[in-house]
């Protein structure tokens, strides 16, 4: 069973090592860098490489190709293998001018770099021609608008006609940042410049990074090296489900000893495996059970039912679930306050436990440091009834660390607040994923027991039933009023959805900010035509919540603008009528664009009720910003301003350049 951590690597369905590392530097010369790379195979690969090592690919890491160098390697054989580790031997060259040279990259080529991954490429898996072409018409992939099919079933494509080059030499603090940090990639995003160009051109020799438009969703494409017009770097392989966006990366080199202009990029298409896990909803890791929601009750009642304790004013139980099959059952409930009755007045409480410094008038015992004296054989789950605070989270924290514990379970994020989460929360609830602590919440909101997950770096709580839809379904993000909308204007609505599970497929989904309105019609719609609906809900009054949602995240009014990162996670915003709630999240997400935090897709401006001009005024004064230089010239080519349906998908199909 793989850990919390893997869990999202089996929705691709690839069989895949995870990235090698650099286990031996061999040395260098004016040119190359020589290396070997030691990859851990699991007992599948293992077979690959004994029986059918012609199908193995080795794909350097994005990055590093990014940066313009070229990983090559040894072909995989038995003659690399001891027991689970393949070790190859690989060559480094820079081959794009303008990008880092050996001298920079040679420091950072060292042990433990890792630097890509070995892919077995099934060949009952390749699709012919027939194959593609069905996939396409079915909207499981969507390919470059440049794409050809040919008849042995490869395609070919050509690229945008844009290069990225650096805005300015990289120092050596930087090029580590890039190569090792975990967001290396979003810190190459702000160095790397796009300019567009009337032909791409490549000259003897030389390389060039551009990009392409690309949505897999079943599929994952093996891009070929060796085609002569145009060969690629060895990033050859492009992911189901991560393959999604308006840039991705093409590193191309002309090995010829003649220009090209506007190269053309071979490649074969496969159908990714199948694997029931990954289709299957949430499963737990080994080694702990998975409690039902009616059980989870009556321990909740159970919690609250037990004597006072010395704490007046608060309680907060805690419950240590035995990891037995009736643990539930035999679960011990510990409860918070000093060994005597605390005399503190309520006003005196109610300051004191927001102050957990030394001179703070709440004696600060919480049930969760009573837990280090139990002695288990096997790790149990916490059960509590509030959110962890910071003490407990400490305590939690530890508890983990000592592998004392393995789950979380929760019933109200808030004493204070009730079903909303803060600022702090959130980063603690990534601090639990990072130390592979599952967390569970017992939602009031929807009825239903609720696990967190992480996608994009943001963590969100889904209803393990639609666990893998989550994970892999395209999302959009829909704005707009929270007043109600006609009979015309849902219909509209209706439409619209309609429109994008044509175009897009139905591996996609919706996210709202879970008020009335726009939010509350499109989650219904959504719901009608199965579709994956989800919701960032925020602790304000003006609105009721729309609580039969699949995914969702609480904020309390002070996260209101950090909430809006959470809808990083979707592909593309959609704007309906709105107020000056819409008008705020679409001044953040054009600025974010701008500032490369977002891909810069179309915006949809739609206007749900009436005939297309809603948005005219917004339009304006963003013109007149560009006309001013107050606005790069782009934005306004990318608002899509209408009530029509149809004219969204053209937008897409256009302004992406899909097929």
């Amino acid at each position: 069973m793989p850990s919390k951590k893997e869990n999202h690597l089996l929705f691709r369905g690839l069989l895949q090592t995870k990235d090698g590392n650099i286990s031996e530097v061999l040395g260098s010369d004016e040119k190359n860098l020589y290396f070997l790379a030691s990859f851990q195979l699991n007992e599948k690969l293992v077979e690959k490489v004994k029986y059918q090592s012609e199908h193995l690919v080795f794909s350097e890491r994005s990055r590093i190709a990014r940066l313009g160098v070229q990983i090559v390697c040894e072909s995989p054989s038995t003659v690399n293998l001891e027991k689970n580790m393949l070790t190859l031997k690989f060559k480094a060259s820079p081959v794009i001018r303008g990008y880092p040279g050996l001298e920079k990259l040679k420091d950072f080529f060292t042990t433990g770099l890792p630097i890509g991954r070995v892919v077995f490429c099934d060949p009952d898996a390749l699709l012919s021609s027939d194959e593609v072409l069905a996939a396409v018409e079915r909207s499981e992939l969507k390919l470059p608008a440049s794409t050809t099919i040919t008849s042995d079933g490869s395609i070919v494509i050509s690229p945008h006609r844009v290069i990225y080059k650096l805005k300015e030499d990289l120092d050596n603090k930087t090029i580590g940042r890039i190569l090792i940090r975990k967001d290396g990639r979003e810190i190459l995003n702000r160095y790397q410049v796009r300019k567009y160009v009337p032909a791409l051109g490549i000259a003897a020799g030389e390389g060039v990074i551009t990009t392409c438009s690309m949505f897999l969703n079943f599929h994952y494409v093996v891009l070929q090296s060796g085609f002569e017009m145009g060969g690629h770097l060895s990033a050859t392989i492009l992911d189901p489900i991560k393959t999604r966006g308006i840039r991705i990366y093409l590193e191309i080199v002309n090995n010829s000893e003649h220009p090209i202009v506007n190269p053309l990029i071979s490649a074969r298409i496969y159908k990714a495996p199948e694997d029931k896990k990954a289709s299957q909803w949430y499963y737990p890791p080994k080694g702990l059970k998975f409690h039902s929601l009616n059980q989870l009750h009556m321990l909740e009642k159970k919690m609250i039912s037990q004597r006072q304790s010395t704490c007046p004013f608060i309680q907060r139980p805690l419950a240590v679930i035995p990891n037995d099959s009736d643990g539930i059952q035999k679960a011990k409930i510990f409860l918070n306050g000093p060994e005597q009755t605390c005399t503190a007045t309520p006003v005196m409480c109610t300051a004191g436990r927001r102050d957990f410094s030394g001179k703070s008038v709440c004696p600060h015992v919480y049930a969760t440091a009573r837990v280090f004296e139990l002695k288990n054989k096997t790790m149990p789950a916490l059960a509590v009834k509030y959110f962890p605070n910071m003490i407990e989270h400490r305590d939690i924290i530890n508890l983990a660390c000592e592998g004392k514990i393995n789950a979380l379970y929760f019933f109200e994020p808030s004493c204070e607040h009730g079903p909303f989460l803060s600022q702090l929360d959130h980063t603690r609830l990534l601090e639990y994923h990072a130390f592979g602590l599952e967390v569970f919440w017992v939602s009031s909101l929807n009825d239903t027991l609720m696990v967190h997950t992480i996608r994009d770096g943001k963590g969100y709580f889904i209803d393990p039933k639609r666990f893998a839809d989550f994970h892999k379904s395209m999302l959009f993000a829909f704005y707009g009023s929270n007043l109600p909308l006609s009979p015309l204007g849902t219909e509209r609505l209706g439409q619209l959805l309609d429109e994008l599970m044509a175009f897009w497929g139905r591996n996609i989904g919706i996210v709202t900010g879970g008020g009335s309105g726009v939010m509350e019609s499109v989650n219904k719609l959504a719901r009608d035509k199965g579709i994956l609906s989800g919701a960032n809900f925020l602790d304000i009054t003006d609105q009721s919540m729309t609580r039969e949602v699949d995914f969702c995240q609480v904020f309390q009014a002070t996260c209101r603008h950090s909430r809006q990162k959470w809808f990083e996670i979707a592909s593309f915003p959609i704007f309906n009528v709105g107020g000056l709630g819409s008008l705020e999240e679409l001044g953040i997400t054009l600025c974010n664009m701008k500032l490369s935090i977002l891909e810069q897709v179309p915006v949809i401006l739609f206007d749900t009720e009436g005939n297309g001009h809603f948005w005219n005024n917004i339009v304006a004064q963003i013109e007149e910003m560009v006309r001013y230089s107050r606005a790069p010239a782009w934005i306004k080519n990318n608002l899509i301003l209408t009530n029509n349906p149809s004219e969204v998908i053209d937008a897409y199909r256009s302004r992406l350049q899909l097929f």
